[in-house]
């Protein structure tokens, strides 16, 4: 009987928990048409090189690679949809200077995000292409804020953040970028602590990364290192302010809005500003946007992009 035991992180659904799922995704999918976005349904596969081209480098280590038998070479189940995107937009949509796309179809992760969470995912989100600055940005988290709202989570926040800040704090760092992204994203001071001990980290920079990790990155924090650490973070610090004092306190009417410098990307692709939702009773993101024009770069389209995604069984078991 072992060959029909359940493969740890991947679950059937059905009864109640299918037809959740597939109003949800209807529901979500009704949304994101009404405001202008169009479907579209990449295949489940791709040549790793697709999933992994540039800045989607950061996907390798949750993608599943295996020989074709039907002799087409080495191909990936994706990890995740954004590349598939960017490769769908720098090809066969190349002819648009304006893309709105949306999505929603499973995924499966090398290992869990999280401890005993599912390595098969049902993502959906939606991308908006060609539209730089505050214009895109504010656009894809007004639909965010709309997403969480038809999820019917109670008490939903944005948090908002800019992976730029988190670059000039430790432009002297010998380590790479993705270690300190881990590193902020599991919010250990202990931990923080002992790597600044170790690194040519100025003490402006050390302390504001100390007070990152310890929940108190907000708006005020931005106005009082201004001027302290370098001038990138005075330029992407100045821009977080200025796009939530467009976007308000509020989204949709209901859904919050903090600025939060420790969010970090679920996935390092990201080249901007940085947003994660929440929601009352769950300890974790629901959903994960931001700015990625660097991958669309990577992919051969020099096109402005911000998107995001969520798992339609994260919404689900938390609403």
């Amino acid at each position: 009987m072992a060959a029909h035991k359940p493969i740890i992180g991947l679950n059937d659904a059905f009864g109640a928990q299918a037809k959740g799922l597939r109003k949800l995704q209807r529901d979500l999918l009704a949304l994101f048409e009404a405001t202008g976005y169009e479907e579209v349904i990449p295949p489940i596969l791709e040549r790793p090189d697709s999933l992994q081209t540039g800045a989607g480098r950061f996907l390798a280590d949750q993608t599943v690679i295996f020989s074709d038998p039907a002799g087409a070479g080495a191909l990936a189940i994706r990890s995740d949809m954004t590349p598939q995107i960017a490769r769908i937009a720098a090809t066969r949509l190349q002819h648009e200077t304006q893309l709105r796309l949306c999505y929603s179809g499973t995924v499966m992760l090398a290992r869990p995000d999280l401890r005993g969470g599912s390595r098969q995912q049902w993502q959906t989100g939606v991308e908006c292409l060609g539209v730089p600055g505050h214009a895109g940005d504010m656009e894809v988290m007004h639909l965010a804020a709309r997403t969480l709202l038809t999820a019917r989570l109670r008490q939903p926040v944005l948090q908002v953040g800019h992976i730029g800040i988190l670059e000039s704090l430790v432009a002297d760092s010998t380590l790479p970028l993705e270690h300190w992204t881990a590193l902020i994203s599991r919010r250990s001071p202990d931990d923080l602590a002992a790597l600044i001990a170790q690194e040519p980290i100025p003490e402006a920079a050390a302390v504001a990364l100390q007070e990152m990790v310890a929940g108190v990155a907000d708006a005020t924090w931005l106005r009082r290192n201004m001027g302290q650490i370098n001038a990138g973070f005075d330029e992407d610090a100045g821009a977080l302010l200025e796009l939530i004092s467009e976007l308000g306190d509020q989204l949709a009417g209901q859904v919050t809005v903090q600025i939060d410098a420790a969010t970090m990307p679920r996935f390092l692709y990201h080249s901007g500003i940085l947003f994660a939702g929440f929601a009352e009773g769950v300890a974790h993101a629901v959903l994960h946007g931001g700015r990625y024009d660097a991958m669309m770069a990577a992919h051969g389209r020099d096109m402005a992009a911000t998107g995001f995604s969520c798992d339609l069984w994260t919404l689900l078991n938390a609403a």
